[in-house]
């Protein structure tokens, strides 16, 4: 009939937007930066290694990590080659029968003499290091850090490899605090290098497909619940 309209798609269009623009199912890699668990770095008992084990706390948190990834039906198991990212990344590895791929690229970001003890300084050196921290926001801001542009182009292609290399499968990468923050910030297109506090243990997890990078979670503890108090460092 000449008044007939054309049929119309079935389906709501703009969940379909969704789908597309957040990379919802489809062939997306599912990757999971995972902050290692408590260390003695993080409690002030070991400063100087540069290479803390884990603290009681840590295991705990490790193990209750391994739980939760197992049900994630992860494909693949990356960690930094440190021994708290090793220890946290073993617990998941004997949870999903994984084998844990150590990658040197995965280590933290330098941060010069903040690594070691920034308390020495004069205290005019320390307020102004801690001005040009609150004012820019990158690693820029530490006296003889790896700086933010090393860092951005270090994280980014190490983790652009690693979906590469596991496109459309589930892929967890055991990392620290300032890589997750910067990959964030690398995501959300800002120049600031730290926006957040990932909590140790956490789970922060991306959907990556082709050029496109889609946040799914940040500082996801929900396993970490009925832990004794101050477990996250701060509390």
């Amino acid at each position: 009939m000449p008044n007939e309209r054309p049929a119309q798609p079935t389906g709501d269009p703009l969940h379909a937007f969704f789908r597309n623009a957040l990379l919802i199912g489809g062939e997306a890699t599912r990757l999971y930066l995972i902050r290692h668990a408590q260390s003695e770095g993080n409690t002030g008992e070991d400063l100087t290694t540069g290479d803390p084990d884990l603290t009681d706390v840590g295991r705990m948190q490790a193990g209750r990590l391994g739980k939760r990834m197992k049900d994630a039906r992860l494909d693949a198991l990356y960690a930094s080659p440190l021994r708290r990212t090793q220890e946290t990344a073993f617990a998941i590895a004997d949870a999903t029968g994984l084998e844990v791929v150590p990658k040197a690229a995965l280590r933290e970001v330098t941060l010069g003499q903040a690594d070691s003890d920034i308390s020495r300084l004069p205290i005019a050196e320390q307020r102004k290091i801690e001005r040009k921290i609150l004012a820019d926001g990158t690693w820029d801001a530490f006296p003889g850090s790896e700086g933010s542009s090393a860092s951005r182009k270090r994280i980014q292609g190490v983790l652009d490899e690693i979906i590469a290399t596991h496109p459309g499968q589930r892929v967890a990468a055991v990392v620290h605090a300032a890589f997750i923050q910067t990959y964030i910030s690398m995501i959300l297109g800002l120049d600031r290098d730290f926006i957040y506090y990932p909590f140790n243990a956490s789970i922060c997890s991306v959907r990556a497909h082709e050029d496109r990078r889609v946040i799914w979670r940040l500082n996801d503890v929900s396993h970490l619940s009925d832990m004794p108090a101050g477990w996250d460092g701060i509390s």
